[in-house]
């Protein structure tokens, strides 16, 4: 990646750099890294997994030989009264997810890393390049954002565990005060005696969960804000054509709109090499487009399932608690990051829609019919490749939108409503 311009990126590369998913990696960080990671993540999955299972056994009563099934509204309720195993099976889920397509998406990866400093050679006009390097800053602006956000939310609900102890500190009682654990999870011994190393596994396990969701995420709407600015280098380019602006283009097509065009043929020419230029512009663009959609189109669509299904067993789970202040205020916050983790993955594509529908309204007004016949022809070309909007995709049915995010924040209420009138 070109010096002027790596540091927009310097925080990615460090946080994709730990993951083991950066491609300029040895090998050797490559697989070490990920081994590590996913040993931690399956320790807490693989622990929820048998408590969950245990949880069944119990629910169902089911012996060797001797089925015996209690009525489904009994099974549900008691379901709902460990739903947290559910949902931390479910997030554990999204961590692998988001994982995978970090480190199997290699190529992928690689490939829009390698585009996007392409793009920097080839977007250089004058009126560009002011734009590409706001763009990166927005997008550097955005990993930052949501990593302090995510991070500081994640410090204050691992603060919960050890409140007893810093109120035994503060205002001590006669008796201890109980323990409490970051997640209710059966290790088959006792957990009071190890503690503090049942919570730093906990700790870490969250840590490196929370990392992977920043780091893929962050990495995403980076490359979606990588696109937006190329939409928006385009559309700049657009406007420069477009008489009453300062520039040589503007003038070019008045000229040749006002007096014979035999007389300024290569005025024409250059207006002409203008357009071909900014249509190849958005043909590179629009690829972009695709490969990053097909990169995470289905990561995308899985974590959309996993999310609204977490959403509505914490609505269960708040219901369950309302007169337990301290726990609810837990879900509360983990359902609160369930819709943000919901709103990264709709903003992107919805701001890719509405730059590349503003190339189309750019070069509507540009003065085509003041133009040269060829000249206007490529103009037509450039309306009727804007005509249809650029878009993300979940899966390839889904368009990632703030239209479709209502509509899922809709279902997810819709849902729980659904689930909570079984308990």
């Amino acid at each position: 990646m070109q010096s002027a311009v790596k540091h927009y990126y310097n925080i990615n590369k460090f946080l994709v750099s730990k993951l083991g998913g950066w491609p300029s990696q040895s090998k050797f960080m490559r697989i070490l890294a990920p081994t590590i990671i996913t040993s931690f993540i399956f320790s807490i999955g693989f622990l929820e997994v048998s408590g969950t299972l245990e949880m069944y056994r119990k629910v169902f009563a089911i012996t060797v030989g001797d089925f015996q099934f209690v009525k489904f509204s009994e099974t549900w309720r008691t379901l709902t009264q460990d739903c947290e195993c559910f949902i931390v099976i479910l997030i554990t889920i999204g961590g692998y997810i988001k994982l995978f397509a970090l480190i199997f998406n290699k190529k992928n990866i690689e490939r829009l890393l390698s585009l996007i400093d392409y793009h920097w050679t080839v977007f250089t006009h004058s009126t560009e390049t002011p734009i590409m390097h706001e763009y990166a800053m927005i997008g550097r602006m955005m990993t930052i954002s949501y990593s302090v956000l995510v991070y500081s939310l994640m410090s204050l609900y691992m603060l919960i565990p050890v409140t007893p102890q810093l109120l035994d500190l503060v205002k001590p009682l006669n008796k201890s005060r109980p323990y409490k654990y970051l997640f209710d999870i059966d290790y088959s011994f006792e957990r009071e005696e190890y503690y503090y190393f049942v919570l730093l596994h906990a700790y870490i396990t969250t840590v490196v969960t929370m990392s992977i969701m920043i780091t893929v995420d962050a990495l995403y709407m980076v490359f979606a804000e990588h696109a937006c600015g190329l939409f928006a280098a385009i559309g700049s380019r657009l406007e420069a054509l477009t008489p009453g602006r300062n520039s040589n283009v503007s003038r070019l097509v008045e000229t040749t709109a006002t007096y014979k065009l035999a007389d300024y043929i290569e005025k024409d020419e250059k207006l002409y090499r203008e357009i071909i230029v900014v249509l190849k512009q958005h043909q590179l663009t629009i690829e972009y487009v695709c490969l990053l959609d097909s990169s995470f189109s289905l990561t995308s669509f899985i974590l959309l399932f996993i999310n609204i299904i977490v959403i509505s067993l914490l609505g269960i789970q708040i219901l369950s608690l309302l007169d337990r202040k301290e726990e609810m205020t837990r879900y509360v916050a983990m359902s609160l990051g369930g819709f943000m983790h919901l709103f990264v993955l709709s903003y992107p594509g919805q701001r890719i829609i509405d730059h590349s529908s503003e190339v189309f309204h750019k070069a509507y007004n540009v003065l085509w019919y003041r133009m040269p016949r060829k000249s206007s022809r490529l103009i037509n070309m450039l309306l009727h490749q804007c005509l249809t909007p650029c878009t993300l995709t979940a899966g390839k049915i889904y368009v990632l939108s703030m239209t479709n995010y209502a509509s899922m924040v809709q279902a997810s209420m819709s849902y729980f409503t659904a689930l909570s009138s079984f308990s």
